[in-house]
């Protein structure tokens, strides 16, 4: 029988790796999904840098040829050759980045073309401007065409940026169904875990001991891209070889409040006073820096001009030395354009990515944390079914083993249990089943069933409570497991030697809970949100306590549900929290239920009636367990691994009682069971399964069943069952 269980144990390490690995490969892929997506994102955005780019350069090339035609300099045709020459290569560029959408490339060639074009007519301006001076030139400008030529070169890079941003939103939809896939996938992984581990656990309930929780967390994080959009305006301004201006355009004049006749004369600094966007310093002039150094200066981040009169136009400026034949500087020009609209559209991208960010980051949280909080029991499980061979003729070590796999296994159903209730609750499935009821009695149970968590944190606890019961319309199972995680919070939270002080009163007419704990406190920019999902004042790595942050998030909700409030108050870190729950109160009904009454244990029942039974289910470590916790409950037990032998085994052994699994392949339970019921009316079905909700249940008594058990299932569970059997068909 040891080498039996040995062996048995060994499959089941090998097991719990195959499975550990699986989940491994399956947050792997998942991360690796939305790191794809997001590269889809980063494609975009370079799209839209590109358009842009070209846009810019369009730019340039107006700025550098209006400079030349202006000072007669040849250095102000370098900006415009420049523009020119590095046009083609953002244009290889940007159908490069759309070569996976003809309908980009056609328009990207079209862009080509009116940049051209445009670019034609500048040269032409040049040409002449070469030819016959500036007045010929002057006969040329009036023209609209060039206007024209820039209209359509920024409708169409609208359009192609509209275009772009709309696959950006479809990418990002792809992103947000990659992050419920993962979460999906995870659960679905780690409920399969689940079943292994009921086998398991029921396996060796009488051979396991407590060790120490070891973890390992990884965290993911990935970074958002984020992209500015460059809009164009133009001024100009020169200035002699000592800083002063002599000549202001009316963009100029419009942009610096300063008339050219007042500007003539004055210094730079003067007319055109520029500070940093966010520090407010004052900034280098960029034609002081061309007069110094000789160089053309290329554009500025984060300037602001404060006007003559006191408007403030956000800007990208630049600036070039005027120089001689013989190379002596004799002035500056500087060229600047206002980007206010640019500016709002940055910021709002500014705030969209920010948005973004914080999901991603919350997604990425939520992932890690849930890989950390299942692996936590599942690790001491692991050591201890490793440790289980040299520790099993020890009575003590085994037992203490038992306690721990049974604390773990608790553990990790809790996790399932509360993940499920948030998943409820946001798809508005959750019940309640109300009555009216003293809340006195629900807060006093969980209180007593708290007082483990509170001695074994070194916690004290102050009960006031009134002597006048408090009856509310409520759900008593839903009620006790609000009370029961704002109680083991602060027993978390509040340290050792802590105080906790709980006190119900009647305000008004409502009911009024309070847990106020004397512990490590709440940050006062986390009050606002400490209700969210997944929200934990302390995130980091070596927070001192677990969970997957929905607690306090199902205490919201479910008060809501009772239609009260809950509100969290703390004065700072180190100050302690206090949490409010107040509940309207109602009448007093004819015959108060007495909540919170003495419960009689099964263990107290003398006799469980014996019977023939049947267990069904596909995984045989599964049906081994259970029918061995049926053997210890005295019972006749046969085995079947599937649904059709299943069949055939009712038929030959005549059971009273069936445990059968739903979801196996080749015939799931649901048809198993319409067809027994079908030809057995009086046989009892009862329903083992991981799928615990309810529609499930609803599903599995329409398919004939007359119980539903979750997995992992309890004796007391089946001691229930086998009782109600007696009861209802067998003596």
């Amino acid at each position: 029988m040891r080498q039996e269980t040995r062996n048995r144990i060994i499959i089941a390490i090998g097991v719990f790796g195959a499975l550990l690995v699986a989940t491994g490969s399956i947050v792997y892929r998942e991360a690796r999904q939305l790191f794809e997506n997001s590269q889809w994102v980063a494609h975009t955005q370079e799209v839209v840098a590109a358009i842009e780019s070209l846009r810019l350069h369009v730019s340039d090339a107006e700025s550098g040829q209006r400079g030349y035609l202006i000072t007669g300099q040849d250095e102000y045709l370098l900006p415009y050759r420049a523009a020119v020459s590095e046009h083609r290569e953002a244009v290889d560029r940007l159908q490069e980045l759309t070569v996976d959408n003809p309908e980009q490339q056609s328009r990207a060639e079209k862009l080509e073309q009116l940049i051209s074009a445009r670019f034609l007519v500048l040269q032409n301006g040049i040409n002449k401007f070469q030819a016959d001076g500036f007045p010929a030139v002057q006969q040329t400008l009036p023209t609209n065409g060039g206007r024209e030529t820039m209209q359509a070169i920024r409708a169409l890079s609208e359009e192609i940026k509209a275009t772009e941003l709309d696959l950006l939103t479809k990418r990002e939809a792809a992103n947000e169904a990659s992050y419920l896939s993962a979460r999906f996938n995870i659960v679905l992984a780690t409920l399969v875990g689940l079943l292994a581990l009921a086998g398991l656990w029921a396996l060796v309930q009488r051979h396991v001991q407590v060790v120490e929780q070891s973890s390992t967390a990884f965290y993911a994080q990935r970074e958002l891209l984020k992209a500015m959009l460059i809009s164009i305006g133009d001024g100009v301004i020169a200035t002699d070889e000592h800083g002063r201006i002599t000549l202001l355009n009316a963009v100029a004049e419009r942009l610096t409040a300063w008339s050219e006749a007042d500007a003539l004369g004055k210094s730079l600094e003067t007319v055109f006073h520029i500070v940093n966007e966010e520090t407010r310093q004052n900034v280098e002039n960029p034609a002081l820096r061309a007069l110094r150094d000789g160089e053309i200066v290329g554009l500025a981040n984060h300037t602001i001009l404060i006007a003559r009169d006191g408007t403030e136009w956000p800007l990208d400026d630049s600036a070039a030395p005027i120089k001689s034949k013989s190379g002596e500087i004799r002035g500056a020009i500087l060229v600047f354009r206002e980007i206010s609209e640019r500016k709002e559209q940055e910021n709002e991208l500014r705030e969209q990515a920010a948005a973004l960010a914080e999901a991603d980051q919350r997604k990425t949280e939520f992932l890690a944390t849930l890989a950390h909080e299942l692996r936590n029991p599942l690790a001491p499980i692991s050591n201890a079914l490793q440790l289980w061979p040299f520790v099993e003729r020890d009575t003590e070590e085994v037992e203490r083993l038992r306690m721990l796999m049974e604390r773990q296994v608790r553990q990790m159903t809790r996790l399932i249990d509360d993940l499920m209730d948030v998943s409820r609750i946001a798809r508005g499935k959750i019940q309640l089943h109300k009555q009216r009821l003293d809340l006195i009695g629900v807060l006093s149970e969980a209180v007593d069933l708290a007082k483990p968590l509170f001695e074994a944190a070194g916690v004290r606890v102050t009960l006031a409570l009134p002597q006048d019961p408090l009856y509310v319309e409520g759900d008593v199972s839903r009620l006790a497991q609000v009370f029961g995680n704002v109680l083991n919070n602060a027993a978390k939270f509040t340290g050792r030697d802590g105080v906790v002080w709980i006190t119900a009163e009647k305000q008004d007419e409502n009911a009024t809970i309070t847990v106020r704990d004397s512990g490590q406190g709440i940050p006062p920019h986390m009050l606002s949100d400490i209700f969210e999902m997944f929200r934990q004042a302390d995130g980091s790595l070596e927070r001192a306590h677990g969970g997957l942050g929905i607690g306090l998030t199902l205490v919201k909700r479910l008060i809501e549900e009772h239609r009260g409030t809950v509100i969290a108050r703390s004065e700072g870190p180190g100050k302690g929290s206090e949490f409010v729950i107040t509940l309207p109160l109602v009448a007093a009904p004819a015959s108060a239920l007495p909540v919170g009454a003495p419960r009689h244990s099964l263990s107290q029942i003398n006799h469980i009636p014996g019977h023939r039974v049947l267990v069904v289910d596909d995984i045989k470590a599964s049906a081994h367990t259970l029918a061995m916790m049926l053997r210890a409950l005295g019972q006749e037990v046969y085995e079947a691994y599937s649904g059709p032998a299943g069949i055939e085994e009712v038929d030959a052994r005549n059971p009273d009682l069936v445990f059968l699994d739903i979801a196996m392949p080749e015939m799931s339970g649901y048809e198993v069971a319409r067809r027994l019921r079908a030809k057995h009316s009086d046989l009892v079905l009862a329903a083992v399964t991981g799928y615990g909700q309810e529609d499930d249940r609803r599903a599995a008594f329409e398919a004939g069943f007359n119980h539903h058990l979750v997995k992992p299932t309890s004796m007391e569970a089946l001691e229930r069952i086998l009782l109600s059997v007696r009861s209802s068909k067998l003596t």
